[in-house]
């Protein structure tokens, strides 16, 4: 079965847009529970200027089986909050010529980031 990654809701909100901090997973990774794919930066209050942005850092994990097939994520790019940004099958050599069936299943947790490491 294909899988599509896209972002899922994050911290309860409406996906947003979110800029890529850190990747973590490649193409040919063998996915499971609890594997880390990226971290991910959402601006959640864009429309209203402050001293102090409510920026939060996400790190999208993957919660079920599969292979990641396709990740097309540099740090430093925007992805759209409904954009599919890679690929993933439930076995190894699956053919890739069918549509993705359904997103693969991710969980975000928010992370704590030392604001002087960069």
């Amino acid at each position: 079965m294909i899988l599509s990654l896209v972002l899922p809701r994050m911290g309860g909100e409406i996906s947003r847009p979110g800029t890529v901090r850190r990747v973590m997973a490649s193409a040919g990774d063998s996915l499971r529970p609890g594997t880390p794919l990226m971290e991910v930066r959402v601006d959640l209050d864009e429309a209203n200027a402050r001293d102090c942005p409510a920026v939060i850092i996400y790190r999208l994990i993957a919660t079920e089986r599969a292979y990641l097939r396709t990740l097309l994520v540099s740090p430093g790019d925007v992805i759209d909050g409904s954009a599919s940004f890679g690929l993933a099958t439930t076995t190894p050599d699956e053919a890739m010529q069918a549509a993705a069936v359904r997103a693969l299943r991710t969980t975000s947790v928010s992370i704590m980031v030392d604001p002087l490491s960069g």
